[in-house]
C-alpha cells in the first residue's frame, strides 16, 4: 500500500494545479460541476429563432428570424416575426436572467437577479408602430386579408422567470408553443400566409 501510495504521490500536486487552473477559470460554478447563471443570454436571437422555426415547421406556417423591414423612408427591426392564420406576430427576444416584472403599458420593465435591478424598455411599447407598419404594408402588396396584428416579448434567458402582468404578452420561450396555441393566437382568420410572406420579403432591407 505504501509502495503504491510512493508510486503515485506525483499526481496529487498535478491535480491540485489543474483545480486551481479551473478554479481561475470559472470559479466554483466548474469545479462542483455547476451550469453558470448568464445575467445577459449571449444567443437570445439565437433561441428564439430556433424556438419559432420549430413551432412554424410543425404547425405549417412562416417565420422570419431577425428581420429589418423598410417602408416609406423608415426602417423597423424585429426579432422574429411569425405569420399564422391568426395574423402575424412581431417578436422581441429579451435576454434578461431573473424575475421579470412589469405592466403591459409601463415604460419600462425591470429584470432584478441576484439582487441586482436592471430597468430596460418595455419591449411592448418598442414595437408599438409594428401594427400599423404591417397593415400599411400588406395593404401596399394588394394583400386583403391579412387578420391582426400582436406584438410579444420573448425571454430566453434559461434563469428567468416571467412575472409580468396577465395582460401583457410576454414568455419564456420554453413556454412560447403553449402561449401560441391558446386564446386570440389559435384564431383562423382566413388570411393568407405566403402572400403575407411574400409582401414583407419585398420590404426587407
Amino acid at each position: 500500500m505504501l509502495e503504491f501510495i510512493a508510486r503515485y504521490a506525483y499526481v496529487v500536486p498535478i491535480m491540485g494545479l489543474m483545480f486551481m487552473l479551473l478554479y481561475l477559470v470559472g470559479g466554483e460554478d466548474i469545479i462542483f460541476f455547476r451550469q453558470v447563471r448568464h445575467e445577459i443570454d449571449p444567443k437570445s436571437d439565437e433561441n428564439l429563432t430556433i424556438a419559432l422555426t420549430k413551432y412554424a415547421s410543425r404547425k405549417g406556417f412562416k417565420m422570419m428570424g431577425r428581420t429589418t423591414l423598410e417602408f416609406e423612408g423608415a426602417t423597423y427591426t424585429f426579432d422574429g416575426i411569425l405569420i399564422t392564420y391568426f395574423g402575424t406576430i412581431a417578436i422581441k427576444a429579451e435576454p434578461y436572467a431573473g424575475d421579470i416584472y412589469g405592466e403591459m403599458n409601463g415604460e419600462e420593465w425591470v429584470a432584478i437577479f441576484e439582487g441586482k435591478r436592471t430597468p430596460f424598455l418595455n419591449p411592448l411599447v418598442a414595437m408599438s408602430g409594428s401594427t400599423k407598419l404591417f397593415r400599411d404594408i400588406y395593404r401596399a402588396e394588394g394583400v386583403k386579408k391579412y387578420g391582426q396584428t400582436e406584438t410579444m416579448a420573448v425571454f430566453t434567458n434559461k434563469h428567468c422567470n416571467v412575472a409580468v402582468s396577465r395582460n401583457a404578452s410576454a414568455c419564456h420561450v420554453k413556454d412560447l408553443d403553449e402561449r401560441l396555441s391558446q386564446g386570440k393566437f389559435i384564431a383562423d382568420n382566413g388570411v393568407n400566409i405566403d402572400e403575407m410572406a411574400a409582401a414583407l420579403e419585398k420590404h426587407k432591407k
